[in-house]
């Protein structure tokens, strides 16, 4: 086949394929409402140093958690930090790893995100040896539940006088509300429902 009818295949078939992809793609949602996770690591950072203490037989330590922050993928939300600890000249630091709640209230409108437990075992280490020394959960430190308006619009209804002396009202509603777990951020749509009221008449 000579090589110019060749490239002239190519280029029409890409051309078909992005015309087929372009108007198969799903309509975008009416209204959409997202929360970042660097709002969310924002408050963590703000709560300053997060300290404790302990006792093992005679030994007393000291923990810190440090780094708190939630992580937010497609489909799942984590949340992180490192334990450092402390006791004389022991010293050694723990990861921390625990789930994050996050649901769509549709009753009341609200999206509600919460840190489950995170359990984390301390230990020492001593001539290559681990010598556990307690579980802290260090979830109910960070556990507020944040809560935010969803994308339920505040009007109710709307009417709209028409010049033959008639209002037209409708009630809007939502529907078909998706929460969704993005890359770094929750966000939750809905499609909007626009439902005729009978007309009055201003005459």
């Amino acid at each position: 086949m000579n090589r110019n009818i060749k490239i002239v295949l190519l280029i029409f078939t890409f051309v078909l394929v992005w015309n087929v992809g372009a108007f198969t793609q799903t309509a975008p949602r009416h209204v959409g409402v997202s929360i970042h996770e660097n709002m969310i690591n924002a408050f963590f950072d703000s709560i300053g140093p997060v300290t404790g203490t302990g006792k093992k037989a005679d030994i007393k330590y000291e923990w810190t958690v440090i780094h708190p922050q939630v992580d937010i993928e497609p489909g799942i939300a984590h949340f992180y930090a490192k334990v450092k600890v402390e006791a004389g000249v022991f010293k050694t630091t723990e990861d921390a790893k625990g789930q994050v709640d996050i649901q769509y209230i549709r009753d009341t409108n609200r999206i509600r995100i919460q840190v489950r437990e995170a359990n984390v075992k301390l230990f020492f280490r001593l001539f290559g040896k681990e010598i556990p020394i307690g579980t802290i959960d260090i979830a109910k430190y960070y556990r507020p539940a944040f809560e935010f308006a969803g994308p339920q619009p505040i009007q109710k209804e709307i009417s709209i006088d028409l010049p033959d002396g008639t209002i037209k009202s409708m009630s809007i509603s939502t529907t078909n509300e998706t929460l969704l777990l993005e890359q770094d951020k929750v966000s939750v749509y809905s499609d909007l429902v626009f439902t005729p009221i009978d007309s009055l008449s201003t005459k």
